[in-house]
């Protein structure tokens, strides 16, 4: 099974499209900090949430309770495919109803693996998948670029290590971030 968790008017075929707005007439009218869901533990093979977790969990314990729902009913080895603005990007901003940002760190952060490695080496980061009790591997983070910066390389005008470079260092270059996660179980 499928869940398009948050799925707004971006209803799919063959996907249960659950969302908190009566409006969109998803197929689960849910409210996505209001935990445990209504749903299976490791009923969904890809969980899909395509800007949804940007307005997520103001307060932390309330983000932490929908990451662990998110992997309780995602399948061992299923997916959890996740797009969210940039935070160097005028998109995150300017809307007053996002309460999280997200970097590809935040991710790697939910991983179980990662986190043990980080206090064998003594690293000093926030262990995210110990601390809100999930298991996430990143599969892939792909950043997607401004149209106006799409165009210039697509032109020639400046290489993808060049936008690689000016999206690490300058607002409104990088849009938004697509990751896919792997659950561990």
């Amino acid at each position: 099974m499928k869940l398009n968790l948050g799925c707004g008017f971006d209803k799919r075929d063959g996907w249960l499209n659950a969302d908190g707005f009566a409006g969109c007439e998803p197929d689960l009218l849910m409210d996505i900090e209001t935990t445990p869901w209504p749903l299976e533990t490791s009923a969904f093979d890809h969980v899909l949430l395509k800007h949804v977790l940007e307005h997520v969990g103001a307060a932390f314990d309330d983000f932490a309770a929908v990451m662990r729902e998110i992997w309780r009913v995602t399948a061992p080895g299923g997916l959890v495919e996740i797009h969210v603005p940039h935070v160097r990007h005028d998109t995150f901003w300017s809307d007053p109803t996002h309460v999280r940002s997200f970097t590809p760190l935040t991710f790697t952060m939910m991983s179980k693996r990662q986190n043990q490695a980080w206090i064998a080496a003594r690293a000093n980061y926030t262990m995210l998948a110990l601390v809100m009790d999930v298991d996430f591997e990143v599969e892939a983070i792909v950043q997607v670029y401004d149209a106006k910066w799409q165009v210039r390389l697509q032109a020639g005008e400046i290489t993808r290590e060049q936008l690689r470079e000016k999206a690490a260092e300058s607002w409104n270059v990088a849009r938004e971030l697509q990751v896919k996660l792997r659950a561990v179980k």
